[in-house]
């Protein structure tokens, strides 16, 4: 074990005994580590030190990287960065878990901190001697605004490029439905048409929600809304536009005729993106079930279907750039948190068991105005 184990001490050794190091570190734009044989910090640099102002991030010296980022899967006070079942999938432990063997590694991860900022970072490690105590160099590099700007992008062009394709298929069959006169294919045809251009003009709306939303540029309209009504819309759009499967949309509310006062586009926005989440994951032939209910001041929207995620997936949910539909593309469940704990000032989470499937939920306060 080192004998310098906090900041000021390894910070004087590099300025005395290696000057040329500690200036390096110390004007580069990456954020620099040195952790020690326990994988504590030891030293950080300048860079990082001004992140960790911005962010409201942890300085204290001696901890590991999970807990200077304040990651939330080491917010209890008793988990350790490292130790966790889903550190595992973690591109910082796997690059640190590399260097502590002799091998430099690149890795991206991401990181859900517990004051609502989501990060994307690069990691490079490599292993380092001072004064003869083993010890790691660890390089960071925030790429949020990189990924979420790529994300963004290849989300819109990959959806948009898909209903665009639907819409020139359906043209097509339509021409040539007129041209032989076969006027039942027609009549079979135009409501897959208007779902298809629902489809686009809801993909349009969401992108540039979410656009505003990453901006802090969404205003917000509190108005009443009818809970009972807005799922059963929901349903009733999805069951429609949801052609590659056939789903059994269920709505079940716990209590009747429930009106709160909220963002009627946000919360549908989130509702909505709920719901397909549980579309998409879901087997041909299954159900998802929509239902709500009140406890206090508080209103509980419900999203359930059959499905089970595996242990990685449960580990990524809410990251920005996390999909489990592929490379670019994704944001649902990210775009659901952020739209939830900044604009409707409530809270989403989520279960996954084999006994009653996956259930996301919402709790958001029955009066906005009263936020």
């Amino acid at each position: 074990m080192s004998d310098y184990n906090f900041n000021g001490n390894i910070s004087n050794l590099l300025k005395e005994k290696h000057p040329l190091v500690y200036s390096l570190a110390e004007t580069v734009h990456e954020m620099i580590f040195i952790l020690d044989s326990m994988r504590r910090i030891v030293f950080f640099n300048k860079r990082f030190a001004e992140f960790a102002e911005n962010y409201h991030l942890d300085t204290t010296a001696g901890l590991r990287p999970g807990h200077i980022f304040r990651c939330t899967q080491v917010h209890d006070g008793e988990t350790v960065c490292g130790t966790t079942p889903f550190c595992c999938y973690c591109g910082a432990y796997k690059a640190i878990t590399s260097a502590a063997t002799g091998e430099e590694r690149v890795e991206e991860c991401r990181i859900k901190s517990q004051n609502g900022a989501a990060f994307d970072l690069k990691v490079s490690t490599s292993k380092i001697d001072i004064e003869g105590s083993p010890h790691m160099l660890f390089c960071v590099v925030d790429i949020s605004s990189e990924k979420r700007k790529q994300a963004l992008e290849k989300i819109f062009f990959h959806d948009i490029n898909n209903l665009a394709g639907g819409l020139t298929l359906i043209s097509d069959l339509l021409e040539g439905y007129v041209y032989i006169e076969d006027w039942n294919s027609i009549s079979e045809t135009v409501p897959l048409l208007s779902s298809a251009m629902s489809n686009l003009n809801n993909e349009i709306k969401s992108s540039y929600m979410l656009a505003l939303a990453e901006k802090d540029e969404l205003d917000v309209c509190v108005a009443s809304v009818d809970v009972t009504g807005m799922l059963t819309s929901v349903a009733k759009f999805l069951k429609e536009t949801t052609l590659d499967k056939e789903i059994d949309f269920k709505v079940q509310p716990e209590c009747e005729n429930l009106i709160i006062y909220t963002d009627q586009n946000i919360l549908n926005r989130v509702v909505t993106n709920m719901t397909k989440n549980a579309a998409e994951a879901s087997k041909d032939f299954s159900t998802v079930t929509l239902s709500y209910r009140t406890e206090g001041e508080k209103a509980y929207i419900y999203v359930q279907n059959e499905t089970v995620m595996e242990e990685e997936v449960k580990a990524s949910i809410f990251q920005r750039s996390f999909s489990t539909k592929g490379a670019g593309r994704g944001l649902g469940t990210y775009s659901m948190r952020l739209l939830t704990e900044r604009y409707l000032k409530g809270s989403i989470n989520f279960t996954s068991t084999e006994c009653c499937g996956t259930v996301f939920y919402i709790e958001i306060p029955l009066s906005l105005s009263d936020r």
